[in-house]
């Protein structure tokens, strides 16, 4: 009897088969969202709606921009996460140092493992600031009186932010306790920028990339690492500890990267290499790298392999400096 069915499953698994692969070729066939773990109006969204365009013109299909902010960019993880991982639903997301907060902070329900992280777009950078009428006129006279007078002067931040980082790294390397600084945190770099320009904060370690929109209020000082193309002559916080005999690794300050479920490759294969080659194209294309230079958001295609290298890296030095998290 069962003989009598095999032909019939045989050409129903056949049938199958090719309407799944037909399926892979024509994927996508329905509109993709970008999910940013930002709220609008920041540096991730610009980045995903500059990009959405020229990925809606590579694939096919609308491509949609979505906001799920909250929880040091949790929520909008946790988010990707609950969607069906076919290649439709997209995450842009700050993976250092979020993430480490997330997993390790806030004890998150997911793993880097989980992520597959199509490319680091955009690096954000720290640097010093100070309100534009501030004393200070350079990280080497703020230090000074940081050192002469401790606990005298408040620094912002925003919290678990890479800038959170770098401060605590910086008072660490000038060998000073954590009552140095009268440390002010913010749940987002908005209130933080306005309480700098307003004098409410003595200084700040912020985003560079994401004060350029009230930088005629504010003096940044120092920035760390090398120089960018729009402050050529500003000194990096290295530059400034030399002389003093002191030095210190700082972590990214943000790292604004395009993520999918990790298993999506091996669910969808087709469907993965497709979507990496869309992408490559549309950060490469002359189109968007005017759009991002312009708007001081660089882009960068370094691919999967090279991202998730630097994103362990930079998780490796936050493990380092995981006490700055809980310390008083």
């Amino acid at each position: 009897m069962l003989t009598r069915w095999l032909p019939g499953i045989f050409s129903l698994a056949l049938a199958l088969t090719v309407q799944g692969a037909v399926a892979a070729d024509t994927w996508p066939t329905k509109p993709i969202t970008i999910v940013v773990a930002t709220s609008a109006g920041g540096g991730f969204d610009l980045m995903a709606r500059m990009t959405a365009p020229g990925l809606s013109q590579q694939l096919g299909v609308p491509v949609a921009v979505m906001n799920r902010e909250g929880g040091s960019e949790l929520i909008g993880s946790a988010y990707l996460l609950g969607q069906p991982h076919d290649g439709n639903t997209i995450l842009v997301v700050g993976s250092v140092p979020y993430w480490y907060a997330d997993i390790y902070e806030f004890h998150a329900p997911f793993k880097m493992s989980d992520f597959d992280v199509l490319n680091i777009q955009s690096e954000d950078r720290s640097a010093v600031m100070v309100p534009k009428n501030s004393r200070f006129k350079s990280l080497k006279d703020l230090i000074a009186e940081i050192t002469a007078h401790p606990g005298t002067l408040s620094g912002a931040v925003v919290r678990s932010s890479g800038e959170f980082y770098n401060m605590g790294i910086l008072r660490e390397a000038l060998g000073l306790p954590p009552s140095a600084i009268r440390v002010v945190t913010y749940e987002s770099s908005t209130p933080l920028r306005s309480a700098l320009a307003g004098s409410q904060v003595d200084f700040a370690v912020v985003s560079l990339d994401a004060s350029a929109s009230i930088i005629q209020l504010l003096t940044p000082l120092a920035i760390f690492g090398p120089p960018v193309r729009d402050f050529p002559n500003l000194p990096s916080v290295e530059s400034v500890l030399k002389p003093m005999g002191k030095s210190a690794t700082f972590v990214p300050s943000s790292y604004r990267a395009f993520v999918v479920p990790a298993d999506f490759k091996t669910l969808y294969p087709d469907r993965y290499k497709k979507l990496l080659a869309a992408y490559k194209t549309v950060v490469q294309s002359p189109e968007l790298i005017a759009k991002a230079n312009a708007a001081s958001l660089p882009a960068q295609w370094i691919g999967p392999e090279k991202s998730r290298a630097e994103i362990e890296s930079a998780f490796a030095l936050l493990k380092r400096h995981e006490n700055l998290l809980t310390e008083k």
